[in-house]
């Protein structure tokens, strides 16, 4: 009588095909040594950035209105222009000229002739 060979406990190990180039992946290799390819790893799927960039894009186009609405609302001209009116005291002579005579040319010291 023969004695069976032991197998250890589970099955035999399938040799792995790579995915995408069928190429033979060793028990103990997680990417195709041939085209580069994820044998045993598996990719994340990128994540989906349309509902952040669609609020993003939301929110900078509201904060846009507001300024927007904000701008016109401040700079609203109706029109209507308020004439300024500036008071101020009425005109006084110049007490320097009414209260003393013109100087005089002649300078002291100096005779002056009568014309004649």
């Amino acid at each position: 009588m023969s004695v069976p060979e032991e197998r250890p406990h589970g099955r035999a190990p399938v040799p792995l095909r790579c995915p995408r180039c069928g190429a033979t992946v060793a028990s103990e290799q997680d990417w195709c040594l041939e085209c580069g390819a994820p044998a045993r790893t598996r990719l994340a799927p990128t994540p989906n950035w349309r509902l952040p960039l669609a609020a993003l894009a939301t929110v900078v186009v509201v904060a846009g209105l507001a300024l927007a609405i904000a701008f016109v609302a401040l700079t609203k001209d109706d029109g209507k222009v308020r004439s300024a009116t500036v008071t101020s005291a009425p005109a006084q002579p110049d007490e320097q000229t009414t209260a003393a005579p013109p100087p005089s040319t002649a300078t002291p010291g100096s005779t002056a002739t009568p014309a004649g």
